[in-house]
């Protein structure tokens, strides 16, 4: 497997995982409208949820892409068995991020729950 791929075992598609996580996971969040909870699972795995309040479509599937690329490219440093929620809701500015801000806050969060290892 390449180093800096985004397999497809690594992405959480179904309903129960995603309530799974919200149930056992623990919330982290840097902003009212930006929300991960992380839980310890078998494997490394993330899942991406932006509300439909959220500007048009293009603009979810612009914070979707963002998420997807800051995990695929930090993948190798985070632990082996976190399983990862991000849930986006509408508020000031989120339609205008850009990439860096959302490295930012992501990485800021990973930190924080100790799941990123020394990049």
């Amino acid at each position: 497997m390449r180093l800096y791929s985004f397999p497809k075992e690594e992405r959480l598609k179904r309903q129960e995982d995603f309530l799974r996580i919200l149930r056992e996971g623990r919330p982290y969040s840097l902003s009212k409208n930006f929300v991960v909870y992380i839980r310890r699972g078998e494997k490394r795995r993330i899942g991406i949820s932006v509300s439909k309040k959220v500007g048009p479509a293009v603009v979810r599937n612009r914070i979707k892409r963002l998420i997807r690329e800051v995990y695929r490219l930090h993948r190798p440093y985070l632990s082996d068995d976190a399983e990862i929620l991000v849930i986006v809701k509408p508020g000031e500015n989120i339609e205008n991020i850009n990439y860096h801000k959302m490295k930012d806050m992501l990485l800021n969060i990973w930190i924080k729950a100790g799941i990123l290892r020394d990049a």
